[in-house]
């Protein structure tokens, strides 16, 4: 692991999935959806490219869809944010910690279920 290594899981190639985020009016309603790319993957968060441009902090919902497995509105928030090759590379976290407890542990088992799935896509 590299000195700088912010990563506490490891992470999966997310470019199967599709994704769809939606940010967040200042009265929290989502806005119009839009569609960006899956970078990776880890049970906390997900790398996406997107031609939008976000500030870090900002608020999310997230839509995650695979061959087997469907999230929708899931609350991310942007905790690092790069201009790549004229589009934007964001690293999101998950927050559960805004969906109510049963959706929180239904959305987390989901959760594990793509990464079970993405770590079995990965070649060894």
């Amino acid at each position: 692991m590299q000195a700088n290594e912010r990563r506490f899981r490891q992470r999966y190639d997310a470019s199967p999935l599709k994704l769809e985020i939606r940010m967040l009016n200042l009265f929290g309603r989502p806005k119009k959806a839009h569609m960006a790319i899956a970078r990776d993957f880890a049970i906390g968060g997900i790398a996406i490219i997107s031609p939008l441009k976000m500030k870090v902090g900002k608020r999310l919902l997230i839509s995650i869809e695979s061959r087997d497995h469907r999230l929708q509105s899931i609350p991310a928030v942007i905790i690092r944010a790069d201009a790549s090759e004229g589009d934007y590379l964001y690293a999101l976290k998950f927050a559960m910690g805004q969906l109510p407890e049963m959706a929180s542990r239904g959305a987390y088992t989901v959760l594990q279920r793509l990464e079970v799935s993405l770590k079995s896509a990965t070649p060894a």
